[in-house]
């Protein structure tokens, strides 16, 4: 290991380490070195390479257990676990806000609105708009912890609904029955139920139905007119479309869908984005606060 020399006293050497020699893990999913709000982000936005220090995860969103078990120092989380609410868990800054937004956002075919008519297609938007007002990131963390807790998602989706005064029974209106989709994962189906009950609650007829799959399927389905709508994720969702080139990404997510005939209504401030988390005694012995301390630590790109 090298040492600087920083005093000679009385025959005495004193020396210290480089920050560099700490070892400083980050933990991350799988597919970290393709992901833009992991190692390609950080190498673009930050200049820094962390191919020599990833830990790569099984489980996509284990980044807080792998800090809990010792495996790691810095952690990519998802914004929306509830276990980033733990008072020893610090979520870095993004000072070079290279991770971008990711609202949870319904989005709806077209014809379905078409075939219900105007007087009525401005009613679901209405309920679904207000089912997005109330969503935050700290209320998406607590419904995602009830279903941690093991109760259905279903049931926890539903009483949102109703604490936030957006629950009734009002009379059945004439139409089709509508199909919310949802993705393969906890969270997504018990969005689903959020924004069916908010519909149930207006008259509407609805059924709740898994994609059988991700994005790509949930997407398919859409433009199949398999599913009517599904929560889906507003910066994702897009890159998924366009890719991720600036040109092609100021087209923006409401333009893009209007080419599959989709619609994008209103996006809450519930956000499920990576985020960077470190505990709080690490934070306060390495000295950070931001993704950019990490420099300190960290190869630069290129060298």
């Amino acid at each position: 290991m090298r040492c600087s020399v920083l005093l000679v006293a009385f025959g005495i050497w004193l020396c210290s380490t480089p920050a560099q020699a700490q070892q400083v893990r980050l933990a991350a999913p799988a597919d970290c070195l393709t992901n833009s709000g992991c190692a390609v982000g950080l190498r673009s936005v930050y200049g820094l390479d962390v191919r020599s220090v990833l830990v790569p995860l099984t489980v996509a969103d284990a980044g807080i257990s792998a800090l809990d078990d010792g495996r790691a120092e810095v952690a990519i989380a998802f914004s929306s676990n509830p276990q980033v609410s733990r008072p020893d868990i610090v979520t870095l800054r993004d000072d070079r806000s290279m991770i971008y937004d990711d609202h949870v956002v319904p989005v709806i075919r077209r014809q379905l609105l078409r075939d219900y008519g105007a007087r009525a297609a401005r009613a679901l938007r209405r309920r679904l708009n207000a089912a997005s007002a109330v969503l935050t990131t700290l209320a998406l963390r607590g419904l995602n912890q009830h279903v941690i807790d093991g109760r259905m998602p279903e049931a926890v989706g539903g009483e949102f609904i109703d604490a936030n005064g957006l629950g009734g029974s009002a009379a059945r209106r004439p139409g089709k029955r509508i199909v919310v989709g949802y993705m393969a994962f906890d969270e997504n189906e018990t969005l689903a139920h959020l924004y069916a009950e908010a519909l149930r609650a207006g008259g509407f007829r609805v059924v709740v139905r898994a994609v059988g799959g991700l994005r790509p399927e949930a997407v398919r389905k859409l433009r199949r007119d398999q599913i009517d709508l599904y929560p889906a994720y507003s910066g994702s969702l897009l890159r998924y479309l366009v890719g991720t080139k600036p040109e092609r990404l100021r087209a923006g997510l409401r333009r893009t869908l209007a080419r599959i005939d989709v619609e994008p209504l209103r996006a809450s401030r519930a956000q499920d984005r990576n985020v960077f988390v470190t505990k709080t005694d690490t934070a306060s012995r390495l000295g950070l606060a931001s993704i950019s301390d990490l420099r300190r630590y960290w190869q630069t790109a290129g060298s």
